[in-house]
C-alpha cells in the first residue's frame, strides 16, 4: 500500500510509476527540470554536488513527498541533485501535467507550501548547527579565534564611530605545560574546560569570549573602560585560583596571568589592541605570573606573536 499524502492521490493518473535501486540519481545538478516526481516507497537525498569536493546531503525525504516542483513551475535548472539512499518507488509526473493539475487543485498547493515549511526550518537547522560548528572550539564550547578575530574588527570600527570605549582581556594559563606533564593531557583538556567555564561564568551577556591558541582566553568587553576591564580580569583571574583542578581530590590549583589594554588610549585599531593587551599579558608573565597588567604608563614589552 502507497504510503503518499491522500493530497498527491490525483497525480496518479498523470505519471508513471518507476523503481528505483540504491544509488541511482533521478536527476543531477543542472539538470532541466520537465517532471516532479512523487515518492511513494524508500528515501531520496537531496544532494548538492560541489565542483570539488565530497557531495553534500541538504536533506533527506520520505514517502509522501514531492521533490523537483521549483523547476517545474520556474523553468529553471535543477539546483540539486536527487539520489536514492533506498530501494524506491515514484511517481514520474511530466511537467505540463503538473502545472496544469496545481493551478486546478488548491489542496496540492496547500500541501507544496506545507512541505516547503518543513524543508525551510529543517534546512534552517541545519545551517545553524553547521555555522555554530565553524565559529566554536570544540573542546571549550567557546568561540574560535577566527570569529572572534572578525568580530573585534567589527566592534572596533563601531566604537571609533561612536566613541564608545572598548576593553580586550586576554589570558594565559600559567605553567600549563607542567600541569600536563604531571597529569597527563585528559586532565589538560578538562582544565581548559574548566578555565572557559570559569571565564564566561564571569563575563557579561554582552562580552564576546573565545580561546586563543592552546591555553590562551581572550574576552572583548564593548563599553568597558580600562578600571572596569582590568577588575574584571582580576575577578576572573582569582575565580580560576579558587577552582579546584587536577585529578578528584587533588589540592593542585591552576592560575593564570592576563593583560588588559582599552581603545583609543593604547591602540586605534583592532590588531593594535590585541598587541597591546598581549604585551601587557607578557608583562604579567614576566612579573611572577598569576596576577593581571592593565597599567601601560609604564615601557611596553616586545609582544610575543600569535
Amino acid at each position: 500500500m502507497d504510503t503518499a499524502s491522500t493530497s498527491f492521490l490525483g497525480l496518479r493518473q498523470l505519471g508513471r510509476e518507476e523503481s528505483l535501486e540504491a544509488g541511482r540519481f533521478l536527476w543531477r545538478e543542472g539538470d532541466r527540470g520537465d517532471e516532479v516526481v512523487l515518492l511513494l516507497d524508500g528515501i531520496l537525498d537531496v544532494v548538492h554536488e560541489p565542483s570539488s569536493g565530497e557531495q553534500i546531503v541538504l536533506r533527506s525525504l520520505e514517502p509522501g513527498a514531492i521533490v523537483g516542483e521549483f523547476a517545474v513551475l520556474d523553468g529553471r535548472e535543477r539546483s540539486a541533485a536527487v539520489r536514492a539512499v533506498t530501494p524506491c518507488r515514484v511517481l514520474r509526473i511530466p511537467a505540463a501535467g503538473f502545472r496544469e493539475l496545481v493551478s486546478s487543485r488548491h489542496d496540492i498547493v496547500l500541501e507544496l507550501f506545507w512541505q516547503q515549511v518543513d524543508r525551510v526550518r529543517s534546512l534552517t537547522g541545519r545551517v545553524t548547527q553547521t555555522h555554530r560548528a565553524a565559529i566554536t572550539d570544540a573542546l571549550t564550547g567557546l568561540y574560535n579565534f577566527g570569529f572572534f578575530r572578525d568580530r573585534l574588527a567589527l566592534e572596533v570600527d563601531r566604537a571609533r564611530a561612536t566613541g564608545d570605549p572598548l576593553s580586550l582581556a586576554v589570558f594565559d594559563i600559567d605553567h600549563f605545560k607542567s600541569f600536563n606533564d604531571r597529569f597527563g593531557h585528559a586532565a589538560g583538556n578538562e582544565a581548559l574546560a574548566r578555565v572557559a567555564d570559569a571565564i564566561r561564568a564571569g563575563s557579561r551577556r554582552a562580552d564576546v569570549v573565545a580561546r586563543y591558541g592552546g591555553e590562551e582566553f581572550v574576552v572583548l568587553l564593548y563599553g568597558a573602560h580600562r578600571p572596569e576591564a582590568a577588575a574584571f580580569a582580576d575577578q576572573i583571574r582569582v575565580r580560576i585560583e579558587e577552582t579546584p583542578f587536577g585529578e578528584p581530590g587533588s589540592p593542585d590549583r591552576v592560575t593564570v596571568s592576563g593583560g588588559v589594554a582599552t581603545l583609543p588610549d593604547d591602540a586605534g585599531s583592532a590588531e593594535g589592541l590585541f598587541e597591546a593587551a598581549d604585551a601587557n599579558l607578557y608583562r604579567a608573565k614576566e612579573s611572577g605570573r598569576n596576577r593581571v597588567v592593565a597599567d601601560t604608563t609604564a615601557g611596553r614589552p616586545q609582544c610575543r606573536k600569535p
